[in-house]
């Protein structure tokens, strides 16, 4: 079969929905996971981390307080890699789901850790590893999105809807529809994973690495048939 000129208007494969409610079912996943099991913190959701240490600071909790602050360092890195890796790895067609590897790894290898070991060689490579999720996929059908929270993609659900009723925008009506279904796709991810860990405990994450290694699995597949179909 001949390929085709790739045209600008043909979707990016790291846009698909399907895409964004998998790693938003893996975004609430992961901090419900830390939450309940690392002591309270967060790996990608940093404002909370951020209120939690000005509490560790005004009680004098200074080794809880410096904690959360290397980890929201730590997703501040994760970001800038984000922006370097798009720099020099984009060669590939696979680059983006590459970046997802680490944070596979990483959620496998967390089922194996007990508790007792120091959050401080957990924490923050889990927020750098999110920081990529968060920063090389966060555009989908075209709108940016959120995969690591869902306060933002609340907004823009309500918005569009809001909008939809108002002036009877359709468009406003599917994006609505687009942004609910990533909002809930997170609170689905931190409902299985609270539920989960009454039954299996830490190794609960291993359900939420197995949903993104299905994740990096449509993403490849996804964009095979991209190059069969079309050359770029």
């Amino acid at each position: 079969m001949l390929r085709q000129p790739l045209k600008p208007e043909q979707p990016q494969m790291n846009q698909t929905p399907i895409l964004a409610w998998m790693l938003s079912f893996v975004g609430g996943f992961v901090d419900t996971y830390t939450f309940i099991t690392r002591g309270a913190m967060f790996a990608s959701a940093q404002t909370g981390n951020i209120i939690f240490l000005a509490a560790n600071v005004a009680n004098g909790n200074w080794h809880q307080g410096f904690l959360k602050l290397v980890t929201i360092l730590a997703f501040w890195f994760g970001t800038i890699i984000a922006a370097v890796w798009t720099k020099f790895m984009d060669h590939t067609h696979y680059w983006r789901l590459t970046a997802l590897l680490p944070e596979l790894i990483m959620l496998i290898v967390l089922g194996f850790l007990p508790p007792t070991i120091s959050n401080y060689y957990l924490l923050p490579p889990l927020a750098i590893c999110m920081a990529l999720q968060n920063s090389l996929y966060d555009v989908v059908a075209g709108h940016g999105y959120a995969n690591v929270m869902a306060t933002a993609n609340l907004k823009h659900a309500t918005l569009s809807e809001v909008t939809a009723f108002l002036y009877h925008n359709v468009k406003s009506l599917r994006l609505s529809i687009l942004y609910t279904k990533a909002f809930f796709a997170f609170i689905a991810g931190a409902v299985v994973c609270a539920l989960l860990i009454r039954v299996m405990a830490i190794m609960a994450i291993w359900v939420c690495a197995a949903m993104l290694a299905i994740a990096i699995v449509v993403h490849a597949w996804l964009i095979k048939q991209k190059e069969r179909r079309f050359t770029w």
